[in-house]
């Protein structure tokens, strides 16, 4: 929130936090590795995107492997928060939850081949960076408690078993993810909309016993 400067005639202005000034070089990481792919993860290239020096990357992040991470946290989040808000905006009931939860994961802002690009690059990183994989297993134990929960309150809701929760969560996981990674790698083995179905077809297999 911009601050008001009371003093007569002065201009408004707004002092950017620390925070301000490393989420925007984060969003400049990010803007470059789609542009440039692996060559964009350069310090250079970030600091030229975001109009600053390169030792600023430097004060707020030490090093390049650091905002690499901290650019796949942004990322990450924002698609989180996408899908939780698109859960929450649905009709307050367990079956219709989740098919909003598998029409937005189908949706433009998932199956987009730029967003292919920057993960390819991250998952680049998660072997050979600490902090990258620690931030690729929260990212993914957030997305697959939030499936988890999802297909709990369907359960409960409609009255069928399921044995072992988390591991039917990875399981509905695995199904997107590789939905998704094969539709990004070749768009004209299925529509959006054909994924999506093949989703509610596996949720009905759960309903019938298939993780009981």
């Amino acid at each position: 929130m911009a601050r008001k400067v009371a003093a007569k005639g002065r201009a408004r202005f707004r002092r950017e936090t620390p925070e301000d000034r490393r989420r925007q070089l984060g969003e400049a990481a990010l803007r470059c590795i789609v542009k440039h792919g692996n060559a964009g993860v350069s310090v250079r290239q970030i600091a030229a995107e975001a109009g600053v020096t390169q030792g600023l990357i430097t004060h707020h992040f030490g090093e390049i492997n650091e905002l690499v991470a901290y650019a796949f946290d942004i990322m990450a989040e924002g698609l989180l928060q996408s899908l939780l808000k698109a859960v929450e905006d649905a009709e307050p009931t367990p079956q219709k939850r989740l098919d909003a939860f598998i029409n937005v994961s189908f949706s433009p802002m998932l199956f987009d081949r730029d967003v292919l690009g920057v993960w390819v690059v991250f998952w680049g990183l998660v072997l050979h960076s600490q902090r990258m994989s620690s931030s690729q297993q929260n990212e993914y134990s957030g997305y697959v408690a939030a499936v988890e929960g999802l297909l709990a309150d369907l359960a409960a809701d409609e009255g069928f078993a399921i044995a072992d929760i988390r591991l039917t969560a990875v399981a509905f996981t695995a199904l997107l993810d590789g939905l998704w990674l094969a539709w990004c790698l070749n768009p004209a083995s299925f529509k959006p909309d054909e994924g999506a179905q093949l989703c509610r077809n596996w949720v009905e297999g759960l309903r019938r016993g298939a993780y009981a």
